[in-house]
């Protein structure tokens, strides 16, 4: 009986999803030449091409798409029967993949996975977290159960689960200059401000740019950044303010070292904080069920609107 090397398949299956030999070896933790070996043998085995190489990386041939589609539906196949012998056994272990947009990883960890823990211990948690294209790439690729985004918009791709409204807060230190003005503040006003602000590919930095484009301004951003810590610190030194939601910084708010006021900007006030899956996917009886959990336990989907 013929049999697909497991390790050849998912050498193949994570180069296809990653897009590069190099980006797959380095999420595999092997030489980039032992995933190209891996690929060739198993196209020999199977006698045909597999994937295609170009200048910005590789892609999967008609073949490779047959062969990704069959294993996909291979893994999912499995993982439902898993799920389905772990809930006969009172859902005591299993692994949730779940691709965490940055400003959800707090109050994700803090509220949502230490009780679900406390009631199911006997489950792993592979976290990924980056930007909100990244967390749909992972969930779109079934690198990830689940996803946690903000302004992830609407895709056919992607089942939304639930989605709260979460506007744009301008967030300010409140010993500085700036926690004096008054609410809400305007376009005109936002503008003059020294900020720090997320870049592109994250659900906010596309608002703010929707909302640059449509006022005919660009902010005064003294720092564009990938990372929230960096925005943080900026607001909590004095440095300037920032533009996010505000469960991004529950814990600053609470503490007083960092203080919101209410944006008069439309386009500013439309942010939406979603989890989601991949449409069609068979999802484990423990995925499911924390779907429901952190709509009920975290920050981010309790209505701000």
């Amino acid at each position: 009986m013929f049999k697909i090397d497991t390790v050849q398949s998912a050498s193949f299956l994570v180069a296809c999803e990653e897009g590069s030999i190099r980006s797959a070896s380095e999420r595999l933790g092997v030489e980039p030449s032992t995933i190209s070996r891996q690929i060739k043998a198993l196209e020999t085995s199977l006698g045909t091409a597999l994937i295609e190489r170009g200048r910005k990386g590789v892609r999967p041939t008609e073949a490779g798409t047959i062969l990704r589609t069959y294993l996909k539906h291979q893994q999912s196949e499995q993982e439902t029967l898993l799920s389905e012998f772990d809930a006969l056994k009172g859902m005591r272990r299993g692994e949730l993949m779940i691709a965490v947009g940055d400003g959800f990883i707090s109050d994700f960890v803090g509220n949502a996975m230490t009780s679900y823990k406390a009631a199911f211990p006997g489950f792993t948690y592979d976290l990924l977290s980056g930007s909100t294209e990244q967390v749909l790439h992972a969930v779109r690729t079934d690198r990830a159960h689940l996803g946690l985004a903000y302004n992830a918009g609407k895709e056919r791709a992607i089942r939304t689960a639930a989605q709260v409204k979460q506007p744009l807060d301008l967030l300010v230190s409140p010993t500085s200059e700036w926690a004096d003005l008054s609410e809400p503040v305007t376009m005109a006003q936002l503008e003059t401000l020294p900020s720090a602000l997320l870049k592109s590919g994250f659900g906010v930095g596309d608002m703010i740019a929707v909302a640059e484009g449509a006022h005919g301004v660009r902010l005064r951003a003294l720092v564009h950044s990938n990372s929230l810590a960096v925005l943080r610190s900026f607001v909590r030194e004095g440095l300037g303010v920032t533009v996010l939601p505000a469960f991004v910084v529950t814990r600053e708010i609470a503490d007083g070292t960092i203080a919101t006021k209410r944006l008069a900007v439309p386009e500013l006030r439309k942010g939406e904080a979603s989890v989601f899956t991949r449409y069609g996917r068979r999802l484990p009886e423990g995925v499911t069920r924390l779907v429901d959990h952190i709509t009920r336990s975290m920050v981010a989907f309790r209505n701000a609107g």
